[in-house]
């Protein structure tokens, strides 16, 4: 085994830093935060994030008295290992990872059943966010979906506050559907729009 494959396989409090940072590449995370999400002590966290940065995985900024870690983007095999990780973690888990702490999300969810291939499956962002962000939530979500429903069939369907409370009130099909489709709830709208969109379905 290659001294990288080796350095990221070998401990499980590696694999699980792992499992939670990289399927929220936008969130950074002191060694008290991993310590509080994980049930780990910080000693042991920080063994293991020095290792992972001296391997180019993770990127630290120190930020006060605290060091922040998130991964590197620039690491060349970034991309395969989120997606091996993703995959190997429950998918609701890595879902709701994509959504963690975007500011301007008020309602996300999956809309679609992996039972019908020839029917999208839609990723649902109602909120006000920057374009950047947007892109960022679908491509995180797409990479948790891809292996379960094939890339093709994954969509996006964002709606700002406003526009989604007229496609409501005026009962429109599309908006319909995606509250009637299986759901995987990753961020609830307030119950008053859940109410809302019951009465239109």
């Amino acid at each position: 085994m290659t001294e990288p494959l080796a350095e990221l396989f070998s401990s499980r409090v590696r694999a699980a830093v792992l499992t939670l940072v990289l399927p929220r590449p936008h969130l950074r995370f002191s060694l008290t935060d991993l310590s509080r999400r994980l049930g780990l002590p910080v000693s042991s966290l920080q063994h293991e994030c020095y290792k992972l940065t001296r391997l180019g995985l993770l990127h630290d900024e120190r930020v006060g008295n605290a060091r922040f870690y998130r991964p590197d983007p620039g690491w060349p095999l970034l991309e395969p290992l989120t997606a091996l990780t993703v995959r190997a973690i429950p998918l609701e888990d890595a879902l709701r990872g994509a959504v963690e702490d975007v500011p301007g999300i008020e309602g996300a969810w999956i809309a679609g059943s992996h039972e019908s291939p020839s029917v999208p499956v839609y990723v649902v962002i109602i909120g006000t966010l920057e374009v950047e962000a947007i892109d960022g939530v679908f491509d995180r979500c797409r990479v948790a979906l891809a292996p379960v429903m094939g890339q093709s069939r994954v969509e996006l369907a964002y709606f700002r506050p406003i526009e989604w409370k007229a496609r409501l009130t005026s009962s429109d099909p599309f908006v319909a559907s995606l509250y009637t489709e299986p759901r995987i709830e990753l961020h609830a709208l307030p119950v008053v729009e859940e109410h809302a969109g019951a009465d239109v379905a």
